[in-house]
This record gives structure tokens, sequence and C-alpha cells, in this order.
């Protein structure tokens, strides 16, 4: 399943075919966030409480791709923050460089959810899915 523009899509062989019960899951999750972010306290799961934790992680992406990371005016990039819990800095792009260095901070879950969805959102866009 693939959440993107607020809709839901599941993915059948090469296509990705709206699924509008899961739309509407995925469309309450986002105005509803019972959970606070993987890492921080909560007290109802002590085991997740990694704030004295917190690390950082880089990663080299590029030029051409950026964009599908940070999404039509930082919609993306917000998405996966707010998933994530983690703190996410993308720098500015360098002269004569082809790549966008991304620095990411948090707990050890924080960062490693980020990665994934930073990895799935490149993913997608290699396979051809990104539009959706």
């Amino acid at each position: 399943v693939i959440f993107a523009g607020g809709q839901a899509y599941a993915v059948q062989g090469q296509f990705a075919i709206p699924h509008p019960d899961l739309t509407k899951l995925h469309q309450l999750a986002m105005q509803h966030t019972p959970f606070t972010p993987l890492g921080q306290t909560t007290p109802g799961f002590p085991g997740l409480d990694a704030t004295g934790q917190t690390s950082s992680h880089e990663l080299t992406i590029p030029n051409d791709l950026i964009g599908c990371i940070i999404g039509r005016q930082g919609t993306k990039i917000n998405e996966i923050r707010q998933m994530s819990g983690a703190q996410i800095k993308i720098a500015n792009a360098i002269e004569g460089s082809t790549e966008r260095q991304i620095t990411i901070t948090g707990s050890p879950a924080n960062i490693s959810l980020a990665q994934y969805l930073i990895n799935a959102r490149l993913t997608s866009e290699v396979s051809g899915l990104g539009a959706l």
C-alpha cells in the first residue's frame, strides 16, 4: 500500500489501484495523531523512551532525485518528519555538485524510520510510481 497525496493505493503488478477504505483511514490518521513519535517519552510505553540516545546520520541523494524527497512545497519531507519523529535537514545545493546532503537527527528508531521512508520515496520514484 502506498499513501500519496492524501490517497491510498494498493500496488498490483505494475499498477497502483486507488483503495478508498484505506484512503479514509489514512486521512483520519493524519488529522488525529494520538501517538507521540517513536523515541519520545510515551507514558503508556516506557520502552519507547529513547530521548537520551539522540544521534545523527547523514545521507547523500542525487540532485535529480531530491525533489521526490522534498515534494511540492515540502509536503513529502514534512510527512516523513511527522511520521518518523526525526529532525531532517536538507543542505542547500552546492554549485558544481551533483548531490545533496541530508542529515537525520533523533533516536535510533526515529532515524531508522526516516531512512526507510526516504528510501521508499526514492524507490517509488525510480520505479515510476513517484507521481502517485
